[in-house]
């Protein structure tokens, strides 16, 4: 862990200006596909070997139709969970980041899962994509940069969590966040139990997925990572239960289908 610029707790992540090597690698991949790298690829490239495991994991499942519509159930099915903010930007900035805050849930469980030994694929050999220049479209600014700290500190004391998600930074960047957390701050509270409710759903749906490897404990011990398993989990563990409690929230601004 370490500590942002106004002393606040929390995740250190590798940002895409910082990026070298297996990292830069991974995150020019995923930038195909993506106008910035998600939080949860810059917490776990802390350990560029589990990096590259959990990208191999991720990438044969990301783009499969039942990943993408069992990511679109789970926003539905919280869409009605808290009530969203009057403003109609920041409702369309919030609608934004549903589906992929859904994504990266589904992915976060099916990673615990295999880090814990659970699922049923072979183990992910963690070989890295071309190295190519990491250019993101839409950078979220980091923790250190974005004008917020102190909400910051806010959001994590509220929502219980070390994490400062893309999405928070993302709206301190465009000078949203304030307005948004005005609105969705105070129904943190009643929103617990279906985030809750969520974050089991999402472990079910991660299990029926069609994993094609898994960086699972015998991935991590052939490329010598065995004793950055606890720590990996950590981080597992919090996007686990940070991402429900987010994408609760943000599933109201998104419209019914």
């Amino acid at each position: 862990m370490g500590a942002d610029a106004d002393g606040l707790v929390g995740y250190p992540m590798v940002e895409e200006a910082d990026a070298t090597g297996a990292v830069a690698a991974v995150y020019a991949d995923l930038l195909e596909s993506m106008p910035f790298v998600p939080s949860l690829f810059k917490s776990l490239a802390l350990c560029p070997g589990h990096l590259l495991l959990a990208h191999e994991q991720a990438a044969g499942v990301l783009s499969h139709p039942s990943f993408a519509e069992a990511a679109q159930q789970l926003v539905a099915s919280v869409q009605d969970a808290v009530r969203p903010p009057a403003d109609a930007e920041v409702r369309a900035a919030l609608a934004e980041f549903a589906e992929p805050l859904s994504r990266m849930l589904l992915l976060a469980a099916g990673l615990r899962i295999a880090l814990d030994g659970d699922l049923d694929a072979p183990p992910a050999a963690g070989e890295a994509p071309q190295p190519r220049p990491v250019r993101p479209r839409n950078p979220a600014p980091s923790p250190q940069d974005a004008p917020a700290p102190r909400l910051y500190g806010r959001i994590r004391a509220e929502l219980e969590t070390p994490i400062i998600n893309s999405i928070w930074r993302s709206l301190a960047g465009r000078g949203l966040l304030e307005a948004a957390w005005n609105d969705l701050g105070p129904q943190v509270p009643a929103a617990r139990a279906t985030a809750d409710g969520l974050q089991r759903r999402a472990v079910e749906a991660a299990r029926r997925l069609p994993w094609q490897v898994a960086a699972d404990p015998a991935a991590l011990e052939q490329a010598g990572l065995g004793d950055a398993r606890p720590g990996i989990a950590d981080v597992l563990g919090a996007y686990l239960t940070t991402l429900p409690r987010v994408l609760v929230l943000v599933a109201s601004s998104t419209e019914h289908p």
